[in-house]
């Protein structure tokens, strides 16, 4: 009976602390999921003020910019004309044609799109020039040329040689304010 007792105690308490530990087990894992759940809405929320202080960073970065945008925008001006100025484009590249002994001719194609928000204005045209080698060259660097007095691409040309004379018919796109 002694012996009936003790294994009968023993069981009970085997399964006291069997018990005791599958509960604790239980409970561990509940609360290392609500500490998970916990640390990553804290990581949310840290990610997120972070991001507005990086924002309120880069508003101030601009703000204290922008003298120095107001000193681009009159260099801008001065520069890129706005949408009206590229009528004046075909007499200023004959002008320059006939700076280097160059014929030059252009003709603006289309309707020029205005600029807006960040994005510049713009106008298609087509060009001829015919002279020498050596003067072409000259008259399309200094066509290309970041003070110029236009802003412009060249899309595409083509050149034809006689012999001594070269002829370039090209296309372009123009930029505006």
């Amino acid at each position: 009976m002694v012996k009936d007792r003790f294994a009968k105690q023993l069981w009970i308490s085997g399964g006291v602390i069997l018990g005791s530990i599958a509960i604790a087990a239980g409970v561990l894992v509940y609360l290392a999921g609500e500490i998970s759940a916990e640390a990553s809405l804290i990581t949310n929320d840290r990610q997120a003020i972070q991001a507005k202080t990086d924002a309120v960073s880069t508003l101030a970065e601009l703000e204290a910019a922008v003298p120095l945008a107001a000193q681009y925008q009159e260099a801008i001006a001065q520069i890129i004309p706005d949408q009206y100025g590229l009528v004046t484009f075909p007499q200023w590249l004959a002008t320059l044609g006939a700076r280097y002994n160059v014929t030059a001719n252009a003709v603006l194609q289309g309707t020029a799109n205005a600029a807006s928000g960040g994005s510049a204005g713009n106008a298609q045209f087509s060009f001829t020039a015919e002279g020498s080698p050596s003067n072409l060259t000259a008259f399309l660097d200094s066509m290309n040329e970041k003070s110029a007095g236009f802003l412009l691409t060249l899309n595409s040309f083509e050149v034809v040689s006689d012999g001594a004379n070269q002829k370039i018919t090209g296309q372009g796109i123009l930029f505006s304010r």
